[in-house]
């Protein structure tokens, strides 16, 4: 019987366990490498369990994302219909029964995101921060909303992102009061009270207060490794919306697309999809051509209008994989007896068009075919290679192991004798090249710290297009065009028309900093990580040491065996596993900090100096009635102000941001490593050490209990090849080149 991965990376655990046991009873249980070993293999299996591999559905607006979702579950477990139904990333888990797991945002944090959206607004005449709990300052809020969507409610690309939030932070607040504290709240909806989630991940109002949720489903549909995440609509102009799900996908495994055939692939698609290839995300990605079924009247109008989509796409992605099928009706069909009556008659006309529906569920089976070919190798590498990896590792320090303890129990005298005088040697030896292992690590290490600070300090400061100044540069070239508020800056007044100015203006440089420099910095971080991993690895092989061919007979005939060990561990063995020691760490990369942001001190000179502006064109005008009194020069002059000082804050901005990605993220992360190596290297030592300290007792026992020694040595030895050879069946059965 073919057993699971899981199931057959335990299995090799147990039996290294097993081998691991028996050589620290050979040698009395002293053997500090054994224990070592015996505690890292142990932790495996408990690592491969916590493992989730991520997968997340986007596409824009009215894609069929949650329905996609929804028919892979075969449940309807997310909100569907017509309208913007998803309101918030909805996380989903399996379970052991249906719970939905509700995260509140703090009070702080909720009021510290309104206060955002305020920035550069007329005053409420105090110096408090802003509080939504106050019946005060709600009102003010009220007034503010008023404001805006009177004057300009709507800009070029739809409606104003911070009227959006403004309006959902009001409309929300008495649904959600009870619920909100000072820190942030969990609370869950279990079995009957399951469906309550979807008021929340569906009513954008209520969506403002909550900061994540996740849904643990009950059945065998959902991998108990696998997550999947139904992201909002990709085709928001609000820089914070697209943030969240850029986070989400940067940290996702695979990436489902979906497309409605209705439209087809629409610009905001396009738009979406550059963005995703800037970040580097395409490598992993599948698309779904969700096939409307009352949109087209025959099969080949559907492949007709998908192979133009293909078309399209292959402008972006040089290997398009799709999959055209109706995420609809394979959730009618999953739900069967569970349909409405009114979805039944839906499902039975369709089932009529016998060529469309035998289409579309061969596209459905050979979407599941490619996404768990994509799954399965994707969950090697990322649950499976680092600990088969370790597992090599550890079967050749145990192999080490045998050969010296079946030299130690072979030798007659005369070798006893030679044995103890290389192992007093090798130690003298040892300790020295411990010291000197030490003092050229840390040399060296200071020569990485040294390059990954020039590095950073190229990308941010030096060279003509380093991030310092592609973003001067956007700042001084951008448009602050004080033209579309001239006919309402009567009504509305200038403080509340220089407000919008700043908040589009800030917009547009959000979106700038997403789509331009974000990708830029994860490259930079990216390539420093490589670096380092490969400067630790090179480290490694210059450190390596022949222990094994120390051995104790002068005639012994297996050097080649000795010698095809350390070219395996040369082979597998990793010097710096990056991201298990970020992980130990709770190392993160900065928080975006580059954002524009203001003080009441900004607007004071700007109205003040609009207002003096103002009064000479007044002047001016009642003297002379040929002169036009306009707002236009203050606002200008307002923007001119408005550059001025982004520019000033986002230098300082970024000065901080390279600051703390040196000091905070990268000389934490090479310290962390080079502790990490320099065990490593000591390790190396163990055995010997011990053996030595143990050597006059173990050549004390009696030849017949040497003899069973030597029985349960040879028993070892055939393990550790039996083991071997399992798991390079392993690595060939479930590896990544399996599903290429």
């Amino acid at each position: 019987m073919t057993l699971h991965p899981q199931e057959s990376i335990e299995k090799l655990v147990s039996d290294t366990l097993s081998v691991i046991d028996s050589l620290a009873a050979v040698s009395n249980n002293s053997d500090k490498s054994l224990a070592e070993s015996r505690q890292l293999c142990s932790k495996i299996p408990s690592h491969i369990r916590e493992g989730i591999l991520r997968v997340a559905v986007v596409g824009v607006i009215k894609s069929g994302k949650s329905t996609f979702i929804n028919a892979i579950s075969g449940k309807e477990l997310v909100q569907r219909g017509a309208g913007v139904v998803t309101s918030m990333t909805t996380r989903i888990r399996k379970g052991k029964k249906n719970k939905a797991i509700i995260h509140f945002k703090s009070w702080d944090n909720i009021n510290r995101e309104i206060e955002s959206c305020l920035e550069m607004f007329p005053g409420k005449g105090d110096s408090r921060p802003f509080d939504i709990r106050r019946t005060q300052d709600r009102q003010h809020l009220r007034r503010i909303f008023d404001t805006i969507v009177s004057a300009c409610p709507v800009t070029s690309r739809g409606l104003r992102p911070e009227a959006v939030v403004i309006r959902n932070a009001l409309d929300g607040y008495r649904h959600c009061l009870d619920v909100i504290g000072s820190d942030e709240q969990t609370v869950s909806f279990d079995t009957k009270a399951f469906d309550v989630h979807k008021q929340f991940t569906a009513d954008p109002a209520k969506a403002f207060y909550v900061k994540d949720v996740c849904l643990e489903v009950y059945g065998k549909t959902i991998d108990p490794n696998i997550e999947i995440a139904d992201c909002q609509g990709a085709d928001s102009t609000d820089p914070a919306v697209l943030g969240k799900i850029f986070s989400y996908l940067e940290a996702a495994n695979l990436i489902v697309y979906c497309i409605s055939s209705r439209t087809g692939l629409r610009q905001s698609d396009m738009s979406f999809l550059k963005k995703i290839k800037r970040f580097g995300l395409m490598e992993n990605i599948l698309f779904i051509f969700n096939c409307d079924l009352s949109e087209h009247e025959s099969l080949d109008n559907l492949k007709m209008t998908r192979d133009k989509t293909i078309q399209e796409l292959n402008f972006l992605v040089p290997d398009v994989r799709i999959f055209s099928f109706s995420a609809l009706y394979t959730l009618f069909d999953a739900l069967g007896k569970r349909l409405s009556s009114k979805n039944k008659k839906r499902l039975g006309l369709w089932q009529e068009d016998r060529e469309m529906t035998v289409f579309c569920t061969k596209e459905y089976t050979r979407f599941l075919a490619g996404f768990n070919l994509m799954f399965d190798a994707s969950r090697f590498n990322l649950f499976y290679a680092n600990h088969i990896e370790r597992l090599k590792i550890v079967t050749h320090v145990l192999a080490e192991k045998t050969q010296i303890l079946f030299d130690v129990f072979s030798a007659g005298l005369l070798d006893q004798e030679r044995a103890r005088k290389r192992l007093t040697d090798f130690e003298g030896s040892a300790r020295r090249l411990r010291v000197i292992v030490d003092n050229s690590v840390m040399g060296a290490v200071s020569a990485l710290r040294r390059e990954i600070e020039s590095n950073l300090k190229n990308a941010f400061l030096k060279d003509s297009e380093n991030i310092n100044t592609r973003v001067t540069n956007f700042i001084r070239q951008a448009q602050i065009d004080s033209q579309p508020y001239k006919e309402v800056v009567k009504d509305a007044g200038f403080k509340q028309i220089l407000y919008m100015m700043f908040q589009d203006f800030k917009r547009e440089l959000d979106l700038f900093i997403l789509e331009q420099i974000a990708p830029e910095l994860k490259q930079l971080v990216r390539t420093q990580e490589e670096r380092i991993a490969s400067y630790f690895k090179s480290l490694l092989d210059s450190y390596r040491i022949d222990y094994v061919t120390m051995g104790f007979s002068e005639d012994r005939e297996d050097d080649r065996f000795s010698l095809e060990m350390i070219k395996e561990e040369e082979e597998y063995s990793r010097a710096a596993d990056l991201e298990s020691i970020k992980k130990i760490l709770g190392l993160h990369l900065p928080n975006q900090i580059l954002s524009p942001e203001y003080t009441r001190m900004m607007q004071t000179n700007a109205v003040t100096d609009f207002s003096l502006h103002s009064l000479v064109l007044c002047v001016s005008a009642m003297m002379d009635k040929h002169v036009r009194f306009s707002f236009t020069p203050g606002l200008d002059r307002a923007a001119v102000k408005i550059k001025k000082k982004t520019l000033t804050l986002m230098q300082r901005q970024i000065n901080a941001y390279h600051r703390s990605l040196k000091q905070d993220y990268f000389f934490p992360l090479i310290d962390a490593v080079t502790r990490d190596f320099k065990d490593k290297i000591f390790q190396r030592f163990t055995m010997y050490e011990t053996l030595n300290k143990d050597m006059d007792a173990l050549f004390c026992l009696k030849q017949e209990e040497k003899n069973q020694h030597l029985a349960m040595i040879k028993k070892a030895e055939n393990d550790i090849i039996r083991i071997r050879a399992l798991i390079d069946e392993f690595s060939m059965d479930f590896g990544a080149g399996a599903f290429e």
